[in-house]
């Protein structure tokens, strides 16, 4: 099993392992590492390391880490993304096209989303 990060703007550009306990709190509430159990993905970092090397360092001339995370937070908080599902009667448990997902989304936001679909297979 091999995997690579892609790196959009400077590979050289390296996370910096967070360690202020708020910011992990505040963090986690927003984009928990969802491929660990909590406090593995509090240690490890990983999505954090992946999000901010993917996109955060694009804008790494103008916003360092901590910045960068700051402003993702307060983005995240001023659209629920869910709410704007519930509100557009998109809601849990139910099958739609990314089609009907993408149109109530930018309806809001008045955006073109470009939501990904995985399928997660289940054993009995």
């Amino acid at each position: 099993h091999t995997s690579f990060i892609m790196y959009d703007c400077d590979p050289l550009k390296k996370y910096k392992t967070i360690d202020d306990t708020d910011i992990l709190t505040k963090l986690d509430a927003r984009w928990p590492q969802l491929t660990s159990i909590k406090s593995i993905g509090l240690k490890s970092q990983s999505f954090w390391d992946y999000e901010y090397r993917k996109h955060g360092t694009c804008c790494a001339d103008v916003f360092n880490q901590s910045v960068y995370f700051d402003i993702s937070m307060k983005l995240t908080d001023s659209i629920d993304l869910l709410k704007i599902l519930r509100t557009k009667r998109i809601i849990p448990g139910y099958t739609y096209t990314g089609d009907q997902i993408s149109r109530a989304i930018k309806s809001v936001t008045q955006n073109n989303p470009n939501p990904k679909c995985t399928y997660i297979g289940r054993s009995l």
